[in-house]
Formats: structure tokens, C-alpha cells, sequence
């Protein structure tokens, strides 16, 4: 098994590729062997893209990250359990740990 000097650019490469791997995946029959790879939108904005309003502003420096992390506990019962394990979190009253 060899790796590619460079990653596939067409169909075609990638069908090739794939079959020398023995990799089981397989390419949308629809696509010719010249198309290119797609490359759908991933969903996300680079931070240049995003508009300014719906930035994150940076902390102060001396913003102590773990009160403002302990400020907003999760609602989910085993990763609050996990935060408390790791002192993010007081032990709950009664709690013998």
C-alpha cells in the first residue's frame, strides 16, 4: 500500500485511490471520473468572515477562567458530576467526596 504524493483532485483519483487501499468507501456513481472533489460548505466562518456583532470579545488578563467556567455549570448531571470531580464545582451539600 503506497501513499499518494498528493490528494486526489477528480473523481476519478479518488476511485482509484480507494480501490488501491481496499478501502470498502465508495464515490457517488453520479459523479464522472474528471469532476472535481466537491467541497460543500463546512458550516462554519473563519473569523474574518464573521460579522463584527457576533465576535467574541477577548478577556481581560486577569479574568480567573475557572470562576467564569464554574459560573455557567451544565445542565447535564454526569458532566456536572465530572466537574465537581475535578474541582470546577463545589461538592453538592451531603456530598462525602
Amino acid at each position: 500500500m503506497s501513499t499518494p504524493a498528493h490528494a486526489p483532485q477528480t473523481v476519478g483519483e479518488l476511485r482509484r485511490l480507494l480501490e488501491e487501499l481496499g478501502n470498502p468507501w465508495t464515490v457517488d456513481p453520479g459523479l464522472a471520473d474528471d469532476d472535481p472533489l466537491p467541497d460543500p460548505p463546512r458550516g462554519a466562518l473563519t473569523e474574518d468572515e464573521a460579522p463584527a456583532e457576533v465576535r467574541l470579545a477577548a478577556l481581560p488578563e486577569d479574568v480567573d477562567l475557572g470562576d467564569l467556567i464554574s459560573s455557567q455549570p451544565p445542565a447535564n448531571p454526569e458532566l456536572r458530576a465530572r466537574w465537581r470531580e475535578v474541582g470546577l464545582l463545589p461538592p453538592e451539600e451531603g456530598d462525602a467526596s
